[in-house]
């Protein structure tokens, strides 16, 4: 059946191309805002990382600190 009144096309079945822009753009950002979080979260899990605690505690670098006391039997308040 052809419809009810003759002379009549079928309005284009599925989403016009402006909605499907903007369906674009959403998608685009919701990527770009996934990768931000992912980033984030990668860049926190890092810092807290065991291997960056040990770095700042200078033993990573296998370079031992001076040491600046006389030892034990040397030391005038002991």
């Amino acid at each position: 059946m052809g419809g009810l009144l003759p002379g009549r096309s079928r309005a284009p079945s599925g989403p016009s191309q402006e909605e499907l822009d903007r369906q674009k753009e959403r998608e685009d950002r919701a990527t770009a805002q996934e990768n931000e979080e992912k980033r984030k979260l990668a860049s926190r899990n890092i810092s807290r990382s065991k291997r960056n605690k040990m770095l700042m505690s200078g033993d990573v670098t296998g370079v031992e600190a001076p040491k600046r006391t006389l030892g034990p039997g040397r030391n005038p308040r002991a």
